[in-house]
């Protein structure tokens, strides 16, 4: 019995023995991990100009772009603008057509938002502007707000605008920045310098204005009047030579920017000075109404200019004798010294009449030529190139102001009309209207 359980154990060890002795089993194989993938990521640093017209062509440069322009996307206010080429750092793309001339950009890269940390004056953004048309009128947002009625114009070129001598824009419109503290009643004139002279009905005293702009209540000047509001305020580019008018006709000078002198004044104080136009301290145009005698002997107001047109004759007079009481200067325009335009009008609780008067002899005299539809503004280009308003449309004429024919149609009334540098603007209080020759 023991000899068969001892052989049983034998035979069973050897089974055992013997499955294990077969061939060698192959070591397990470990999985290859997928290689790792790095996402670098985009980054904006720079344009290559920060605003543009419409169609113009922009780059962003940057690093880590797409090289495909598939996977590329710039919106603003999400318009799409049309992608010219893409590489690791720059993208081409040319500017949309957009309804705010400063709206918010931004660039997707295989449908990731890329985080926009550009510093510019647009915070960050690309300031748009209409195309540059030459055969139509073109419309942008109005930024400041303001149809510029109750003030005057100022154009140093296309670009350079200051508006009731309050505001003032560097970049056709896109922005606007307050230049000299006063609202929208001041009269200023500015230097191609940026400096300059302001006063406003809040203030009787003229203010200094540096570079910049400057909001607080510099006054300089040493001069006799403390009392009356300036409605012609002309400064040289030296801030040295100048020459200012007060709204009762009187007239001071100055050659040291500092120290003024009374060289003329009316002999009674029945003028309403309010508008004028300079182009240097030999050649201004103040205008209103005074209390004029017409030939039968009655004193009642009626249009007036107290000027100057050349270096030795002084300060003159023109008192408008032969015009009804009630009418009184409201605009005018010289385009060169001696060829000039003004605009007189009549109210009695609604404009009345309308008149529009030339000069060739820089205002020694003048002849109506147009007594048509009651324009409220108007400029012009040259002696016979003009444009006026009425509501919301903007006439022209080609003849020096003899006849007009309607150029314009707004949605909006029109506030104010300028000329300068082959370009015109004009502002109603949504828009900016410019017509470009």
């Amino acid at each position: 019995m023991k000899k068969r359980i001892l052989l049983v154990a034998v035979l069973q060890l050897f089974i055992v023995f013997n499955g294990c002795s077969g061939p060698e089993s192959e070591p397990a194989v470990t999985p290859e991990e997928p290689p790792v993938v790095v996402i670098k990521t985009a980054k904006l640093t720079s344009y290559s100009k920060n605003s543009g017209e419409t169609g113009e062509t922009v780059s962003i440069y940057g690093e880590n772009f797409s090289e495909k322009v598939s996977d590329t996307k710039i919106t603003f206010d999400g318009v799409a603008a049309t992608i010219v080429s893409a590489t690791a750092t720059e993208i081409k793309f040319t500017i949309p057509k957009t309804e705010k001339v400063l709206p918010k950009l931004q660039l997707t890269i295989e449908n990731r938002t890329i985080s926009n940390e550009i510093k510019n004056d647009y915070e960050g953004n690309i300031g748009i502007l209409p195309v540059h048309s030459l055969t139509e009128w073109v419309a942008q947002e109005n930024t400041a707000q303001y149809d510029v009625a109750r003030g005057n114009i100022q154009m140093i070129n296309d670009k350079i605008v200051y508006i009731a001598g309050s505001l003032r824009t560097f970049d056709g419109g896109i922005t606007w920045g307050q230049w000299a503290r006063g609202g929208f009643s001041l009269e200023a004139h500015a230097t191609k310098n940026d400096e300059g002279w302001a006063s406003s009905t809040e203030l009787t005293r003229m203010t200094k204005i540096k570079a910049g702009g400057d909001l607080g209540n510099n006054i300089f000047a040493n001069i006799e009047n403390t009392t009356e509001v300036y409605y012609c305020i002309y400064v040289d580019d030296n801030m040295k030579d100048g020459t200012v008018v007060t709204q009762k006709g009187r007239v001071f000078t100055t050659s040291n920017g500092v120290d003024f002198t009374k060289v003329y004044e009316l002999g009674d104080d029945t003028a309403n000075l309010f508008q004028s136009t300079k182009i240097d301290n030999d050649h201004m145009w103040v205008i209103g109404y005074k209390k004029i005698k017409d030939k039968d002997g009655f004193n009642l107001e009626r249009p007036f200019i107290l000027f100057k047109n050349n270096t030795t004759d002084g300060w003159k007079e023109y008192p408008f004798v032969n015009e009804a009481p009630g009418y009184y200067a409201r605009e005018i325009s010289f385009v060169d010294k001696q060829n000039g335009f003004l605009l007189i009008n009549h109210y009695y609780n609604a404009l009345l009449d309308v008149k529009l008067f030339k000069t060739n002899n820089g205002g020694d005299s003048w002849s109506q030529i147009y007594d048509g539809e009651m324009f409220s503004k108007f400029t012009f280009k040259d002696v016979n190139t003009g444009w006026a308003i009425l509501d919301n449309k903007i006439y022209k004429t080609t003849n020096g102001g003899t006849t007009w024919t309607l150029d314009y149609t707004h949605d909006q009334t029109i506030g104010n009309i300028s000329y300068k540098n082959n370009v015109v603007w004009a502002f109603s209080k949504d828009k900016i209207i410019k017509r470009y020759l």
